[in-house]
């Protein structure tokens, strides 16, 4: 009786213990706004059975502060994922350490220091 107790107990502090990275379907759509980033790597995934166009990928946005934030996403299907591709990030509005991947591309509303930054990015 007692080994199954602790057995029980053993198992069920591994399963509670156990948490998850929260994916973008955890929150609503609402709970985010754009910025633009930039692609920092792109790589094929470890698994050698994925598609060529999964992608890991490692991304910079806040691009016109002294210290900008990277983040990273994994398993993305992206043909086009290369380093230096302009990017919109998609940040969560309480706390802007949460961000993921929306799509490549520009953002309409950049500020001086953003467009200079990409420019120097996209002239490389």
């Amino acid at each position: 009786m007692k080994k199954s107790l602790f057995l029980i107990l053993i198992l069920g502090l591994v399963f509670c213990s156990c948490t998850s990275k929260k994916k973008y379907s955890d929150y609503k759509p609402t709970d985010f706004y754009e910025v633009q980033g930039i692609i920092e790597s792109a790589s094929p995934t470890k698994d050698p059975f994925d598609s060529s166009v999964q992608k890991d990928i490692r991304f910079t946005y806040f691009l016109d502060r002294d210290h900008p934030i990277s983040n990273t996403e994994h398993d993305l299907e992206m043909f086009e994922a290369q380093p230096g591709y302009p990017l919109i990030v998609l940040v969560h509005k309480n706390d802007e350490t949460i961000s993921f991947y929306g799509r490549v591309g520009i953002l309409d509303s950049l500020n001086l220091k953003e467009k200079n930054f990409l420019a120097e990015r996209l002239s490389e």
